[in-house]
This record gives structure tokens, sequence and C-alpha cells, in this order.
């Protein structure tokens, strides 16, 4: 059962990590390039309206021009940021119940509307990711059922990884986030968009771009013969072949020529076509754009007039274009102003420039700068050419230098919180742990001493009028590790480091079973003790590759390890199983080191001290009190063991001494006293001094570290 899980886990963290990058950066780049476009959006919203017959909030609605747009462009920066927190929350593992949730109703809504659209067809661009990539209906039906997917996956298993950042300051990023895309929102509102993702970018040669390549297509014909269709030219075609009969004509480009996609630059004088006129003259062309008349922005009007003047004083031409020219020169009439008035596409205006009114100027086709009238400069001030002033220049878009510009300013600030973040948590952990050693330091000096008890709480348990006589032992877990020789020269090695100093615990190698009748007889067993690494289950049998206990104790080996994590997850040893064992391993008089411990997922839901104390109750309980002289516990956090993790010394006390008083409960205080309690996880000469300061720690059961004599050493040497 517990291996299933083990297995379990390891799937579904590689798909929650998955599912929180495709989910998170979907929704964060979908929430960015809305949030980069306010007004694009907005627009792509009226199409919507319209296309779903919602009428009050169709351009005609009765509420008015001004309202609807309003309400647009509330709702795509209120939209952008809805996606890009939600995206980032759920990048950063943060809000991890919460954030899952609102993807799962978000999806939930989107994707049956996006079938609709995929059927119905009713706006031919979904708009989910603004104008910098744009998907067929369908392509976002089938986009949106994978993050579904995704998010589902999240909803149920998102807690099994951890978050980006401590839940005390995951508020922080989450501000910054809505602080950062509603920044962005204000500004390409209020300018233009801070990201250019439409043909008319600043610096473009308009009438270069629309010039198209004069491409004769390919004329093949299809014929059918015999069930079988093959293609022809106009030249070997089998027009006079009865054999054959005709089927299609088809038309394709030639191979590797591409048809270019033609910009919609038009612009009419009445029925007049004066593109051309425009895009090739070389003089400098200022142009005012006008989407609709109806939703013009007055605010501006003394700066585009004064440019109109400076145009006119400098024989520069200034041009309006407007989808209705009409009713434009009526206003300016109304005005007492009047300037040329050509018309153009409403669609194709917005596309060049957000804003109404917007300023663009042309020279020789060049689109040198384009820009919102707050932005413009008052020519009233200026008197000389425009050689001589700002206006001068080609303000060619660096889509390159946009990307590392923005992407700095959000991932920078985040880098740096999180960097704070965990040096807040190290420092922490270095007070926390200072004062436990200090604390313990003082205790230490007690240990032998009798003491009078105060509480039998999980952290602080006290024995009454008990002298403490209880071992201090490292025990070395070789594992599945060592052929018989190198295993033999390792113990040699040991054995060596050992007479060279005097230590002050009990030594123990526990290997395969194969080494330990010839390691028995090579090292001194009185100075190092030896340990078998399992035993069965049964007396003896028909049990093929099973060892039993009485072929253990044979070789000369004194220790057996039982109920260690990795028996209890790969081979399923349950309780009932470990109980067998140790009953035969003490009827042929072998010490156990018994295991127990928790996995990660059993800690994060605070549940460590029952799985520990079910663990001890459930096969050891059932020994005699005098049985305990042979038992030695080793508490192993399953989640520190092999990943590099290690549980903090306050930890480790905190869990030792919680089995010390288990133990207390059912045997008494003595038998408890006399208990020694191992700490395995992660141990190394750098933090064993440190783990075995604590007053309930007597020493380790160390894996890897026991491979190589001078760190197994060094972890001797803490005591």
């Amino acid at each position: 059962m517990a291996n299933s899980s083990s297995a379990t886990l390891r799937i579904i963290k590689p798909a929650v990590i998955l599912s929180r990058i495709v989910v998170g950066l979907t929704f964060l780049f979908s929430g960015f390039v809305k949030g980069v476009d306010p007004i694009g959006v907005s627009i792509k919203l009226k199409e919507y309206f319209v296309a779903l017959g919602i009428d009050i909030l169709s351009p005609s609605s009765s509420l008015g021009a001004d309202f609807v747009t309003t309400f647009s462009i509330a709702s795509a920066v209120a939209l952008s940021i809805f996606e890009f927190v939600l995206g980032a929350t759920i990048l950063f593992g943060i809000y991890r119940k919460l954030a899952p949730t609102f993807a799962v109703i978000t999806m939930l809504f989107m994707t049956p509307l996006t079938l609709y659209l995929a059927i119905k067809n009713p706006v031919q661009d979904c708009g989910c990711f603004g104008e910098a990539v744009v998907l067929t209906n369908w392509q976002t039906f089938y986009k949106n059922l994978i993050l579904t997917f995704a998010a589902t996956i999240l909803l149920f298993y998102n807690h099994k990884v951890k978050e980006l950042f401590v839940k005390s300051i995951r508020w922080l990023p989450t501000m910054f986030s809505i602080f950062y895309i509603l920044s962005i929102s204000i500004l390409s509102y209020l300018y233009q968009p801070v990201l250019d993702f439409r043909p008319y970018k600043s610096g473009i040669n308009i009438r270069e771009a629309m010039k198209q390549e004069e491409v004769v297509p390919e004329y093949l014909f299809l014929y059918e013969k015999d069930g079988e269709q093959k293609e022809f030219t106009i030249d070997n075609a089998p027009m006079n072949d009865p054999t054959w009969s005709f089927v299609d004509r088809i038309e394709r480009l030639p191979e590797g020529v591409e048809q270019k996609e033609e910009l919609d630059f038009n612009v009419r004088d009445n029925d007049l076509d004066i593109t051309a006129d425009i895009l090739s003259d070389e003089n400098y062309t200022f142009l005012l754009l006008v989407p609709t008349v109806e939703g013009y922005d007055n605010s501006w009007d003394d700066k585009i007039f004064n440019l109109y003047d400076y145009a006119f004083e400098h024989s520069y031409n200034f041009y309006a274009l407007t989808p209705d020219v009409d009713l434009l020169n009526d206003r300016l009439n109304g005005m007492g102003i009047s300037f040329p008035c050509y018309t153009m596409d409403e669609t194709v205006i917005e596309t060049i420039a957000r804003g109404n009114p917007a300023v663009a100027m042309l020279k020789d086709g060049i689109l040198y700068w384009k820009i919102s009238p707050r932005d413009l400069l008052d020519m009233a001030q200026y008197e000389t050419d425009i050689q001589s002033t700002p206006l001068d220049v080609v303000y060619e878009y660096n889509h390159g230098r946009r990307y590392i510009i923005i992407l700095a300013i959000y991932i920078l600030p985040l880098i740096f919180l999180y960097l704070c973040e965990q040096a807040v948590v190290l420092l922490v952990e270095k007070v926390k742990a200072k004062r436990s050693k200090l604390k313990e330091g003082k205790e230490a000096e007690e240990r032998q001493k009798t003491t009078q008890v105060e509480d039998l709480d999980n952290t602080n348990y006290k024995p009454k009028n008990i002298k403490t006589m209880r071992k201090n032992i490292v025990a070395g877990n070789w594992k599945m590790n060592k052929t018989l020789q190198e295993g033999v020269e390792l113990a040699k090695g040991v054995e060596a480091a050992l007479n060279e100093r005097t230590p002050n615990c009990d030594v123990i190698i526990g290997t395969p079973f194969i080494h330990l009748a010839t390691i028995a007889a090579t090292v001194d067993t009185k100075k190092l003790g030896l340990s078998a690494e399992n035993c069965a289950d049964k007396v003896s049998g028909a049990y093929t590759g099973e060892v039993s206990a009485a072929m253990v104790a044979s070789t000369g080996a004194e220790y057996v390890i039982l109920g260690h994590s990795e028996r209890r997850a790969y081979y399923g040893e349950t309780a009932e199983i470990l109980k067998e064992k140790v009953l035969l391993a003490l009827a042929n008089n072998l010490k156990v080191i018994f295991c127990i411990g928790e996995v990660l997922e059993e800690r994060e839901a605070g549940k460590e001290f029952d799985v520990v104390k079910a663990q001890i109750e459930e096969s050891l309980f059932n020994l005699a009190a005098e049985d305990w002289s042979n038992i030695i516990l080793a508490y192993e956090p399953v989640w520190a063991i092999g990943t590099g993790k290690t549980a903090t010394a306050e930890q480790a006390q905190e869990m030792h001494a919680f089995i010390r008083k288990t133990v207390a409960e059912k045997y008494g205080e003595e038998v408890a006293e006399a208990t020694s309690i191992l700490y395995g996880g992660s141990c190394k000469p750098s933090n064993a001094k440190e783990l075995f300061a604590n007053k309930d720690v007597d020493g380790g059961l160390i894996g890897g570290a026991s491979l190589d004599v001078e760190q197994f050493m060094g972890i001797v040497d803490a005591f």
C-alpha cells in the first residue's frame, strides 16, 4: 500500500509541476497581452457583444456609445488583471486551492463558449491572446480542453507540491502582479501599447510593405483512371486519351513562393484612391486618426490645432483620416476649423494607432511615429523647420529591447523577494538552532542527574528520579551497496579508524547478508558491532531467497535492522509482518534496530505523531518490558532519506521526546530512559553534532555517509 502511494506521488508531482507551468504561463500571457492593449481588447469585446446578441452593450445601445466604450475598456482591464494574477499565482504555486478553483470555474465557462464560437463562427478570432497570437475558434477550443484538464489536476493535487513563496508573504507577489499589470494597462490606454503586435509599427515603410510581387500561379489538372487520380501540367494532360477522365483543375503557387499578407492602408478622397499619392509624397505628412467622430476626445484640440498651424506655416501636409468625412467636417466647421479630411476604414485606423484621436507622421511612405495627443509637442513653441524639432525622428520599434525591459521590471523584483524570503527563512532557522543548542547545552549537564516530572508533552519529556544510562550509538546501513571484496575492505577501514580513536559511542555496521560471515571473521565484533539489514518473518521452510533470524545469528552478527521505510514502501512490509520479525529476531538473541517514521504528506497533514505512535504500538507493544533491553529505535523522517533534506535539530528532538514519552506510557519511565533512539535521515558530519546535542537523540542510523570511512568517522567523532 505504501509502495503504491509512493509510486503515485512520483507521477503526481511532475504532473502538478507541468500543469502549473502550462496553466500559469497561458493565463499569465493571456492577461499580459490584454493588458498591453486594453483598447484593442475592448474592440474585440464589442464584437462579442454584437455576435452574442447583447444589444444593451452593442455600439448602437441606448446607453450611448461613450458608456459602451468605457464599459468595454474597464472590462478589458479587469479581465487582464484577473488572468494575469491568476496565471502568476498558479505558476508560483501560491493559493494552492483558491487559484486552481478559479481556473477551473473560468475554463468551465470558457470551454463551452469557445465550442459555440467554433461551431457558429460569429467572430473570426477569439481574441484570447489579443493581436500577439491569432488562433482560430477551433484551435482556441482545443487549447481550452487542455487547460481544463491541467486545471483539474491542480484542483485535486496542487497541494502535493510546495509553494514558491511562504504563506506569510504570498500576498506580496500577488499585489505586485496586480500593480504591474494595472500600470501597464493604464500606460497603454493613456499613450500607446507598450508592446505593438500590429502590422503598422513605428519605422515601417508602408509603401514597401504593401508591394506584392506578381506571382503567376501554376495550373495542374487532375485526371482519374482505374480509380487512381493523378496530376498533370497543361503540356502533358491526357486530354485526348479516353481512358482518363477529367476530375478538377488545381491552382497553386510555385514551390517555395508565399503570398504576402497585404496591408489594408487605403485612403480615398470621395471615390478617388489617393493612397499612392500619400505614401509616395516626400514631404512631411501629419495624419490625424479619428476612428469614430462620436467618440472623439476633444481634450487635446489645442495641441492638434497648433500642429495644424505649424504644418500650414511650413508647407507640410496635414490630413484627417476617418470613416465618416462629412460628420468630421461638420464638427470642424462648427469650431471654425477646416483642413483636408479623407476616408479610411475604421478598423485600419484603430490598427495603426490606439486612441480617438491619435496622431501619426509619414514621409516617403515611412511611418516615423504614432502617438496619443497627450504626448504631442505643443508646436506653438516652435518656429523652426521640422528638422530642428524632435518630430523629425523615426522612432523605430525595437520589440526585443522592450521585451527585455518589461520582463525585467516584473521578474527582477520577484527574484529579489524570493531571495529575501529564503534569507529570512535561513536566518530564522539558524536563530532557532542556536537557541536550541544553547538550551540543550545547559540541559546536557543535567542529563546524568535525577529530575522531577513537570509534564509529559511531546517536546519536554522529563522522567522523575531516573538516572539516564542508555548508550550512544552510530550505526551504518550500507543497503544494497558494495561487493563482498569491497565490503570487507570498507569494514577493515572502519575498524582501523576506530583503533586510532576512543569513540564515545557504540559503532555498528549494517551490511548485506552475503558480507556478514566474512566480515564477522575479519574484524573484532566487540569493537565494531555487526548487523544484518533484514530477516524473514518465518522460522524456516520453502521461502526461496529469504534469510531467517537464525541464519543471521549464525554468521556472528549481533544486530538486525527491521522496519526500514524502504522495506515498508517497496516490499509491502506491514505492522503484522514486522511484529513476527521482531519476535523471531529476539528469540535468536539478536538486538533489533527498529525503524519508524512518516512520509512527507503525513507531516504536511500534521499526522506525524499519530503515524509514528501507530508504528510502535502495532509492532512492538506486544513485547514484555524486559525485551526492550534488546530494542533500539531509529526515527527516520522518510522525506529526509536520500533527498539531502534533514529534519532540524528542533524537529528531531520534538519527535524523539514524543517517542520516549510513548514508550514511557506503556512500559514506564525506566524502560523509556534506557531505550536508545537514533536519528536517520541525511545525517552528515556537518550536522551530526547539532543533532546529537539533543537530550533525546542518542545517535544516528547512517545511510550514504556510512559508505565512506572519513564521513562515517566524522559522524562518530560528533560525540
